[in-house]
């Protein structure tokens, strides 16, 4: 869990996976109203992911008198492909039931940061706003209070979208992209360390946007460990192999930090895959299973490739299960997973059926 004050507003970063965090949310917003002197009672939601969990926290707030608004794109664009669209699908329909004109829900397509769906500052007087921890969480919470500078929704959806994307925008919005590479993967044994690293870069950039340079000298100290990521992943991408033609594995999981974007670009460049997979011991998968199978599809393949059609109509995302699927070019699973399930129904498609994925 994550909390800055943003423009003097209380922020909490919070994925709202378990009652856990339910109760998180509510105790937050609880203690920013004890201390705020304004008559104004709403609460932001912006750029959270369409949980049971999170509408629980809408609907218990809303309970105790405040108003909830509630801004995102994690909407389906579309048909719905699978169980988890559904579920997103009637969670969508509940919040705009219960919270009417105050809940506005869209596609990355249309939004491709969650920062194009507020007015800066639109959210300055609010007791609190609760955000994804990510950078388009971190950007969409800002200009929500009130804290923006010129190419902020551009730079938002670079930071938003695929890892070799993400460090193309200004220079301020590179010092964050880095920021994030760099930090300390997640070890099961100390939780807290890559949230404690995650909060203090968050703050400095913060203050950066703001014109803090000493803030921003402190980003630009991690340029080095950036680079030496970069550096790793070009010497990881050169042991990837082709397990059927079109998808190559680099196994990762005796490697430290490496940047993602960088590994991922090269191996479409070196082997033409269509889709890369990286085999890792290190995230929320692998924190409960672990080994985690991270998958990404090309760029140029992503109107043809649905990563989510690889598995079960019914199938469940939860890391629990062994599975992360939030957007369609983008998978996660555990080993199991990956041989029981992935592999054979990849292997069946790589001889010239790939528009069965579409």
């Amino acid at each position: 869990m994550i909390s800055l004050n943003i423009n003097k507003i209380p922020t909490l970063f919070v994925k709202a996976f378990t009652s856990a965090d339910v109760q998180r949310i509510l105790d937050f917003v609880r203690q920013a109203r004890a201390f705020k002197a304004s008559t104004d009672n709403t609460v932001l939601f912006i750029d959270t992911p369409i949980t049971a969990h999170t509408i629980e926290a809408v609907q218990k707030l809303k309970t105790e008198g405040f108003r909830v608004c509630f801004r995102d794109h994690h909407g389906i664009d579309g048909k719905a492909a699978n169980e988890r669209d559904r579920q997103v699908e009637l969670g969508t329909i509940k919040l705009e039931q219960s919270l009417g004109s105050d809940c506005h829900i869209t596609v990355r397509r249309l939004h491709p940061a969650c920062s194009t769906l507020v007015q800066t500052g639109e959210f300055a007087q609010a007791v609190a706003i609760i955000a994804d921890p990510d950078a388009d969480g971190l950007t969409a919470a800002m200009k929500a209070a009130g804290i923006f500078y010129e190419e902020m929704d551009n730079d938002a959806a670079l930071l938003d979208g695929e890892p070799y994307l993400q460090v193309t925008g200004s220079p301020i919005s590179q010092l964050l992209a880095k920021g994030m590479v760099t930090l300390p993967s997640f070890d099961p044994q100390d939780p807290t360390a890559r949230e404690q690293a995650q909060q203090e870069l968050f703050a400095n950039w913060l203050e950066a946007v703001q014109g803090n340079k000493v803030c921003e000298a402190r980003l630009q100290e991690v340029v080095p460990a950036y680079d030496h990521a970069v550096r790793v992943a070009q010497e990881l991408a050169a042991t990837g192999k082709e397990v059927v033609p079109g998808v190559a594995v680099v196994d990762c999981v005796s490697h430290g930090v490496f940047d993602v974007g960088t590994l991922s670009t090269l191996l479409e460049q070196n082997l033409g895959c269509r889709i890369s997979v990286v085999r890792k011991g290190v995230g929320p998968i692998a924190a409960i299973h672990g080994i985690q199978y991270s998958l990404s599809v090309g760029k140029q393949y992503q109107t043809e490739i649905n990563l989510q059609k690889l598995l079960p109509d019914q199938t469940r995302s939860d890391p629990q299960f062994g599975i992360i699927s939030n957007v369609p070019f983008l998978l996660h699973v555990s080993e199991e997973v990956w041989f029981d399930l992935v592999l054979p129904r990849i292997s069946q498609l790589s001889d010239g059926r790939w528009s069965e994925l579409q």
